[in-house]
């Protein structure tokens, strides 16, 4: 499963119907993306958080006025679809090696965990061996489809802190706070997917006044998995 390239994001559209989009369909006119409509609030917060990186890595405007214009009119899908192809080889979720949000290396270990441990509020297992799980039971969770693992995954390696043998804290640190910007609802501008994400994307003079070596460019250098 490649996540530039396949269905995997949850939304509900214009006329109510849920499906299952690739991100590059974000900016379709034809009964237009709305909002994310995964199945738990924290999937919803990664996704937003999910989809914003990619643009700002992807689509990053070169000034205010090329912002503008996005945010007004936005691009046609295979201008993103063009855009974010250009990064599939680092959004590959199952393989060799270099995939999403995964170790680059081996793993050591004789054991399998279950997949319900990439959720933050499962019990671990010293809770669990020593029968402490009393307000969230173990097993209530057996299996997830590949989009919600992928979902659980980014969510996991985005939000947590540290927690035991089970858990590393995050690539951002134990607990971070994240405050994304929303459309405001007097706004003329359709209040959709994209608008509300588009908000959150820094163009190129910002952007490059936050970050350190702007040349480096490479997989390795944009991805920490790769």
């Amino acid at each position: 499963m490649n996540l530039i390239n396949d269905p995997w994001i949850p939304v509900r559209r214009s006329d109510g119907v849920r499906e299952l989009i690739a991100p590059w369909q974000l900016t379709e006119t034809d009964n237009p993306v709305m909002m994310l409509d995964a199945s738990r609030p924290d999937f919803n917060a990664a996704l937003m958080q999910f989809l914003i990186g990619l643009l700002q890595t992807a689509v990053a405007p070169e000034n205010d006025d090329k912002w503008l214009d996005w945010l007004e009119e936005p691009p046609e899908p295979n201008i993103l679809r063009t855009k974010f192809t250009e990064y599939q080889e680092a959004f590959e979720l199952k393989g060799d090696h270099g995939l999403f949000m995964q170790d680059y290396e081996q793993l050591e270990g004789s054991g399998f965990n279950s997949i319900a441990e990439l959720l933050i509020e499962s019990p671990g297992g010293n809770t669990v061996k020593e029968n402490k799980d009393h307000f969230i039971k173990r097993g209530q969770t057996g299996s997830m489809c590949e989009g919600c693992a992928a979902t659980a995954l980014f969510t996991l390696q985005t939000n947590a802190p540290s927690g035991g043998q089970g858990h590393r804290t995050s690539l951002r640190g134990g607990g971070p706070l994240t405050t994304l910007l929303v459309l405001d609802e007097c706004s003329d501008l359709p209040n959709d997917l994209w608008r509300n994400l588009w908000l959150n994307v820094l163009d190129q003079t910002q952007l490059y006044g936050l970050t350190g070596n702007t040349k480096a460019t490479a997989l390795p250098d944009i991805f920490p998995w790769m």
